[in-house]
């Protein structure tokens, strides 16, 4: 039974410490996404030694190392717990300014639950809609609503790395862009919101797997490229990134990137609110909002599963007077 204990001990504190290292290799990396169950999983094995084990050496020195692994993992979560400092503002009865919903969507390529996101839409009613992975049928699904969204950015693949932005209002500029690869797409377009121009990101980097890529390189230039591509703006604007960025907001790359911009997170301080995997109860928050710090919180919700592996990410943002 110790045996067991100190196995199970040892595969759970390299999965915390992994991460430490610089290297890019697909699996360390992947270990960050994970800092919510390796803390509750250190703290329940430091118990057990604390409670059963407490007169044997080894396993106080383990203990040590779980406790020092539960110091590390509530670091790295800590701003996404309900009683951390909120990042972004909740707006009040009191502000006034333009309401701007905002919904994304990664559909699953291969999902054909097309009327329900159709529903979905209809009853949410947001001002924005950012869907990844869309291909040839996606794209016919999504026809009926082209009276509700005439403006439209896309690049339709059949690739899982199709990207569509659909919306109300005009654009007053519009791009594809190919931050890293010339078959990963990105969005990239302003609007005119109450007066201020916003400009809007969608992103949807390789992820950092097998079959994909063998490292987070590609993700993480294409995040920072955006990064720069945000703080190098001559005209200040409010800026948005939207997208599955197959990275949670606590890793090494986010904080960088939310560092560079001075963009924030709406989650801290309300929640982790985990969009993948939907057939799995152990998720992790993939699918991000990151704003301006001069936008207010409406409201911040992941909805009912549609058929897609990802929960779709409805956020209601006040844009200021």
């Amino acid at each position: 039974m110790q045996w067991i204990l100190l196995c199970i001990s040892v595969v759970i504190i390299l999965g915390t410490l992994l991460p430490i290292n610089s290297s890019k290799y697909w699996f360390i990396r992947s270990q960050m996404s994970f800092r919510a169950y390796y803390l509750l999983l250190n703290l329940i094995l430091l118990v057990v030694y604390v409670s059963l084990f407490s007169y044997s050496i080894v396993f106080q020195v383990v203990g040590l190392v779980h406790f020092f692994s539960i110091i590390l993992c509530y670091r790295s979560i800590k701003p996404y717990l309900f009683y951390s400092k909120v990042a972004i503002k909740s707006a009040s009865s009191l502000d006034t300014g333009s309401v701007l919903k905002i919904l994304v969507y990664n559909v699953l390529m291969t999902n054909d639950n097309y009327e329900s996101f159709i529903q979905l839409t209809r009853f949410k009613n947001p001002d924005i809609i950012l869907l990844l992975e869309p291909n040839s049928a996606w794209q016919k699904a999504t026809e009926s609503l082209s009276n509700t969204y005439p403006y439209v950015l896309k690049e339709i693949l059949e690739n899982t790395y199709g990207i569509m932005l659909m919306s109300k209002l005009p654009f007053l500029e519009g791009q594809i862009n190919h931050l890293v690869k010339s078959d990963i797409p990105s969005i990239e377009a302003l609007l005119d919101i109450g007066g201020h121009h916003i400009r809007i990101y969608g992103l949807h980097p390789e992820p950092p797997i097998p079959g994909e890529a063998l490292t987070s390189k590609p993700k993480d230039k294409e995040l920072l490229t955006t990064a720069y591509k945000i703080k190098n703006q001559l005209n200040k604007e409010i800026d948005i990134v939207l997208g599955d960025l197959n990275d949670v907001g606590w890793s090494h790359v986010s904080c960088q990137f939310k560092k560079i911009t001075g963009m924030k997170d709406p989650r801290e301080g309300r929640g982790f609110y985990a969009t993948f995997p939907t057939y799995l109860p152990f998720r992790i928050p993939i699918d991000h909002v990151f704003c301006s710090p001069q936008l207010k919180l409406v409201d911040f919700n992941t909805l009912d599963n549609i058929g897609s592996d990802h929960f779709p990410v409805m956020v209601t943002f006040l844009v200021p007077m």
